[in-house]
């Protein structure tokens, strides 16, 4: 989530607006330092060892002695992989600069699903509304039979005054609907001041969406003070019924904006639970240039709860299938117009 330091380049090509690329002091190219200094980042810099029930110094005494400076690339790649695995953190990934070694994903569900098959915005074109507006691949907007307004974020990705010229413009064409389907199922994450803006566009009221610490000290304790934030109406926000559609690709900032919309009573999340994964984002450099990345806060509901690798469960769960998807068919938005007609 949240602002983007583009700092090396080989970070341009997989890094989204939640992170920063932190670059470590420069150590000796080898297993041992490689397998040392990611240990260490993630000692350091982690802010979820307790929520997850983490004893990262128990994982260590198990996997550095599976480590030597005779090894190969591929079977350090394998004990920096089974390291993070236990994490189970859709924030946690390691991204090797080895072409032939692939971005290993701690969390179970990206590792094992590698391409989202419960969404297409081209069906929703195709099959249910030939008049959506594309203001880019991110964010469409139409009007649906029965006068259902449906508004597309694919993340949350440019600055703020993007979205304050492009909602002008869409919700003055949406304020006649009778309702409005929001759909982030697809929704990557980026900055969280966004998401906060964004759902004040359809806040009746300021309410407490979330609290955030920052890891801050040496150990797995040090926090920063929790911070409140607070949705609070923008603009000339949009009131009438919302249905906010959600899946398990729903990540980051789209779970904090997830968290935000639910404040408002009229709002109602269908579809699936999202991924999980809220906490701000880095990135650092091992010495052989590999990058591995790091959640390093504690993001709490406003009851006080963390929800990371747990995700925001919906009022009513309603999943696509691969199937449902092939035949041109979207069950969770038919049900979200049902909900509004």
């Amino acid at each position: 989530m949240k602002q983007v330091y583009y700092i090396i380049t080989i970070a341009l090509t997989f890094l989204t607006s939640c992170q920063k690329v932190l670059l470590p002091e420069v150590s000796t190219n080898t297993p041992i330092t490689n397998f040392e200094e990611m240990w260490k980042g993630y000692d350091k810099y982690y802010g979820l060892f307790e929520t997850h029930h983490i004893n990262w110094d128990s994982l260590y005494q198990a996997n550095r002695p599976l480590v030597n400076n005779n090894m190969n690339e591929t079977q350090l790649y394998d004990v920096l992989c089974r390291l993070i695995k236990p994490l189970n953190d859709p924030h946690v990934f390691l991204q090797p600069t080895s072409q032939h070694l692939p971005r290993y994903e701690s969390s179970v569900f990206f590792r094992e699903n590698k391409v989202q098959q419960d969404f297409s915005i081209e069906l929703i074109k195709n099959n249910y509304l030939p008049q959506l507006i594309t203001i880019d691949d991110q964010l469409h907007f139409g009007v649906l039979p029965g006068n259902i307004g449906y508004l597309h974020f694919g993340e949350f990705g440019m600055p703020v005054s993007f979205y304050k010229m492009q909602l002008d413009k869409i919700l003055d064409s949406l304020k006649d609907t009778k309702g409005l389907i929001i759909d982030i199922r697809n929704h990557g994450g980026g900055d969280d001041e966004v998401s906060r803006y964004v759902a004040g566009r359809f806040a009746k009221e300021s309410k407490l969406f979330m609290t955030v610490r920052k890891r801050n000290g040496p150990k797995h304790t040090d926090f920063t003070d929790p911070q409140s934030w607070y949705v609070q109406p923008e603009g000339n926000p949009y009131t009438r019924p919302i249905v906010l559609m959600t899946t398990r690709w729903t990540t980051s900032a789209g779970e904090t904006f997830t968290w935000a919309m639910n404040t408002q009573s009229y709002v109602t999340q269908i579809g699936d639970t999202t991924a999980g994964g809220f906490t701000d984002l880095i990135s650092r450099e091992l010495p052989n240039g590999w990058l591995y990345f790091t959640g390093v806060g504690d993001y709490r509901n406003a009851e006080g709860k963390s929800e990371e690798g747990i995700g925001v469960a919906p009022v009513k769960r309603i999943v696509n299938t691969e199937e449902d998807i092939q035949n041109g068919k979207d069950e969770v938005l038919e049900e979200a117009m049902r909900m509004l007609n």
